[in-house]
């Protein structure tokens, strides 16, 4: 999603390999501690701004989906709903049992 690994987001750098100590190290290596203090600090926060920016649009979308949930059904009098019937017959997997069995018409009592 971001583009970075999780060590680099981390260490600020990506990790060395075994392969990388046996070839020699990369050739964008800075030259002092300062170059390489400036570099990995404008590099993270990047990474990082643009960690915060998936992670705000994702929590807005999960908070999208959260929402659109539950709604308040209005029933009148003579709709046809489906009636809840919560036995269970021996011998049959409650998952593969049917929970709703007939229409029913609602009336005022």
């Amino acid at each position: 999603m971001t583009g970075s690994t999780p060590a680099e987001m981390l260490f600020g750098r990506t990790l060395r390999l075994p392969c990388d100590i046996l070839f020699g190290r990369p050739r964008d290596t800075p030259s002092s501690p300062n170059e390489y203090l400036n570099n990995s600090e404008v590099r993270l926060e990047r990474i990082y701004a643009f960690a915060r920016e998936r992670i705000k649009f994702s929590s807005e979308r999960m908070k999208i989906r959260y929402d659109t949930g539950p709604t308040d059904h209005h029933f009148k009098e003579d709709d046809q709903v489906w009636m809840y019937n919560p036995k269970r017959r021996r011998g049959l997997s409650p998952k593969l049992s049917i929970i709703a069995k007939d229409f029913i018409l609602l009336s005022r009592e």
